[in-house]
C-alpha cells in the first residue's frame, strides 16, 4: 500500500493535474507522506515543491484506494485528497515537467492514466464541479 496525499483544485470546470519528469501519466499534485509529517504538512510541502505555491485552508475531500499506476503488479495507492485555495498561480517546478487542466473526457483521452484519478474525476463530474 502506497500512502499519498493529493490536491484537488478545480477552475472553470477543469481539474489541475501534473506530470512528473520521466513519467507519462498525469496525477494530482501531491505525493508521499514523509516520516513524522501529518498529511496536511505533506500536502503543503509537495505542492510547494511541485507548483511553487502555498495553500490556504486545506480541507479533506475524500480518500481513494485504487491500483497504483506504474508501481508494479498488485500495488495499491491510498490517496487522501484535499481541497485548498492557491496563494499564487501554479507553475511546474522541481520534478514536475508540466501541468494542465482537464475535464474527465480529456483525461481519459490520454494514453497513460492513473486509475485513482479516474475515480476523482467521476466524483467531480457527479457533483457538477468538473465537465464531463
Amino acid at each position: 500500500m502506497i500512502t499519498v496525499v493529493g490536491l484537488v483544485h478545480v477552475e472553470a470546470g477543469r481539474l489541475l493535474v501534473v506530470r512528473s519528469r520521466n513519467k507519462k501519466a498525469f496525477y494530482l499534485p501531491g505525493g508521499k507522506i514523509e516520516p513524522a509529517e501529518t498529511s496536511v504538512e505533506a500536502l503543503r510541502r509537495e505542492v510547494r515543491e511541485e507548483l511553487g505555491v502555498e495553500l490556504d485552508r486545506p480541507e479533506i475531500l475524500k480518500r481513494y484506494v485504487a491500483p497504483a499506476y506504474g508501481e508494479g503488479e498488485g500495488a495499491i495507492v491510498d490517496m487522501t485528497c484535499f481541497t485548498a485555495q492557491l496563494q499564487a498561480t501554479p507553475r511546474p517546478s522541481g520534478e514536475i515537467a508540466e501541468l494542465t487542466w482537464v475535464t474527465r473526457d480529456e483525461y481519459r483521452a490520454h494514453a497513460e492514466t492513473a486509475p485513482a484519478i479516474h475515480d476523482v474525476l467521476d466524483d467531480l463530474v457527479a457533483s457538477g464541479q468538473v465537465s464531463a
